[in-house]
């Protein structure tokens, strides 16, 4: 495959690519063209990781719980989370 073929494979020819990358790389991309991967955020700053160790039993107990109020274990440990810093 030459330059010529993966011009006319991707649609854009290597001049509208490298136009593409400046203007993004300057924050001049033009609105509703990207698009963000991932989840959506959870909160209105940075997020960040917090993992701890328990025993499988006690992992086993708070699943079940998270599963009688409809949630999964990381939204029930984030609403404990979230609760006992507001009461502190």
């Amino acid at each position: 495959m030459d330059i010529k073929d993966l011009e006319r494979e991707l649609g854009f020819d290597i001049d509208e690519l490298e136009k593409a990358a400046e203007a993004y790389e300057n924050d001049e991309w033009p609105a509703g063209r990207t698009t963000r991967l991932g989840r959506p955020p959870i909160a209105d700053e940075p997020s960040a990781v917090l993992s701890t160790c328990v025993g499988e039993s006690v992992i086993a107990a708070f699943d079940e719980k998270a599963k009688r109020h409809g949630q999964s274990r990381t939204e029930r440990l984030r609403e404990l989370v979230l609760l006992d810093t507001l009461i502190a």
